[in-house]
């Protein structure tokens, strides 16, 4: 039976719709603000930033946090800024426009840091500051825009447009809705010349938007792929049928319109999935492909390649993964979950070998024809499941040269608790690891330290993704011998 005292204790010191002045004090990580009523901690989902006094209204109370919504600033933050972007707030992107670049960076820093202090217990490790974005704005190399037969309206901005029509990108918190925009300050330059150009044909023609939940309609998503360093472009209309007819008028319009344009597509997407991908891709115009530029590498980029969105913060990205490997000309290097073999590709000049693994069919067919584009011969790309790929196939062990860096670039949820210990059982003596979610990276590093005798010699985080709490964070790992 829990006594009074004890049911005290567990009684949140707010209410449900109770009405709140909030000092939001910092960004968690994931960009939610933080705040707190004595030592009781609130989290403020959207609209917060650092310094700012709020009135807020109490949308949620748990007896260890709370959760509210801003409904209005009494006191602007620290380093408030005005965002460029008219569709702030309304669109789900470019959730800290509104702070000063150097706070955005501070923020991610503190992140990063309490990850590996707090959450993982490495305090002696030392996290650097984040290394910076040369360029802020139209730093994307890829950007997916939506069309919907339904509009999200925004009071005063565009209340004229039609309402059954949109091209832009989905609101925030709403699946079934797009932002009809103008142009989008971080997509490439071209963005705002297609949006308008794509956007002006489809109504003249009468082409129907999708409708994401009755499945019909023919344009789903206008996707854009640049190289940065190559200035040639891609324009990928994804429908959902196949009827390329509709769109080869505009194909023409686009190549007397946009000089770099190297390459028209269509894909075919006819499931209920919002994926850009498809069954199959028609090319209307140019080649089936672009090619971009890493240090002194060439990639293609076919629609449905991965490649690091944003190509200048990749080859900063790449070099502190070379810096952190220290690489010896006599050396083994695994790529593990190497996609297109990007970092594969990148290091394989400075050792003698670089194997990488990969599930995904497609990718290791592109990264074998970037090797073969490059005339790299010291890679090899072997497709495999790694969460199971060395119990399943044990003789891939003992056929291939034992690794003197292993390299992990896993996705989000990180690694399968198997290949964990799978790389102990290795025991490379060094272990670079490349994260897009420090919080996964974090569990799997203390694992690997604690199971593995390894110990975190430098942690550098990078910001590709200017204006997002997004950040890339790359670790290295010694053996303890």
């Amino acid at each position: 039976m829990i006594d009074s005292e004890e049911t005290e204790k567990l009684s949140p010191p707010v209410k449900k719709h109770q009405e709140l002045e909030l000092k939001i004090e910092n960004l968690a990580f994931g960009g939610k603000g933080i705040a707190h009523v004595d030592d009781y901690i609130i989290f403020i989902p959207k609209d917060a930033v650092p310094g700012q006094v709020v009135k807020a209204l109490v949308t949620k109370a748990t007896s260890n946090y709370g959760e509210a919504r801003v409904l209005g600033v009494i006191k602007r933050g620290y380093n408030e800024i005005k965002p460029l972007c008219p569709y702030f707030g309304n669109c789900g992107g470019c959730k800290h426009q509104n702070l000063q670049y150097q706070e955005q960076l501070k923020q991610l820093y503190n992140q990063v840091k309490e990850l590996y202090h707090l959450l993982g217990g490495f305090k002696e490790t030392v996290v650097n500051f984040p290394v910076s974005s040369d360029k802020i704005f139209h730093y994307r190399n890829k950007m997916e825009f939506a069309f919907s037969n339904r509009r999200w309206i925004i009071d005063g901005l565009d209340e004229e447009k039609p309402k059954g029509f949109a091209l832009g990108l989905r609101a925030s918190g709403n699946y079934w809705k797009a932002i009809d925009i103008d142009d989008c300050i971080i997509a490439p330059e071209e963005s705002g010349i297609l949006l308008s150009s794509v956007r002006n044909f489809a109504l003249r023609n009468k082409i129907s938007a999708y409708d994401q939940k009755r499945h019909k309609g023919f344009l789903r998503h206008l996707v854009i792929r640049k190289g940065q360093n190559t200035e040639q472009l891609m324009v990928n209309i994804v429908t959902n049928s196949d009827s390329p007819e509709l769109l080869m008028p505009l194909a023409d319009e686009l190549s007397k319109e946009l000089p770099n344009l190297t390459s028209f597509v269509n894909t075919v997407n006819r499931g209920v999935s919002g994926t850009t991908t498809g069954e199959k891709t028609n090319l209307l115009y140019g080649k089936r492909y672009i090619e971009e530029k890493l240090g002194e590498l060439t990639f293609k980029i076919s629609p449905a390649s991965f490649f690091q969105t944003n190509t200048l913060m990749a080859e900063k990205l790449y070099e502190v993964v070379k810096d952190f490997s220290e690489l010896e000309k006599d050396e083994v290097v695994w790529d593990l979950y190497c996609g297109t073999g990007t970092i594969a590709l990148y290091l394989a000049s400075y050792v003698k070998k670089v194997i990488g693994f990969e599930i995904v069919p497609e990718a290791i067919r592109d990264a074998n024809e970037n090797a073969e584009l490059n005339r790299i011969e010291n890679v090899r790309f072997i497709k495999g499941n790694l969460d199971k790929l060395f119990r399943k196939e044990p003789e891939i062990l003992k056929e291939l040269p034992s690794p003197d860096l292993i390299i992990i670039d896993p996705p989000r949820s990180g690694m399968h608790p198997k290949l964990v210990s799978d790389i102990i059982e290795i025991h490379p003596p060094k272990i670079v690891y490349v994260s897009c979610n420090p919080a996964t990276q974090v569990r799997d590093l203390k694992l690997i330290a604690d199971r593995g005798n390894y110990i975190i010699d430098s942690v550098q985080p990078v910001d590709i993704f200017p204006h997002t709490p997004h950040i890339e964070v790359v670790a290295k790992l010694v053996l303890r011998f």
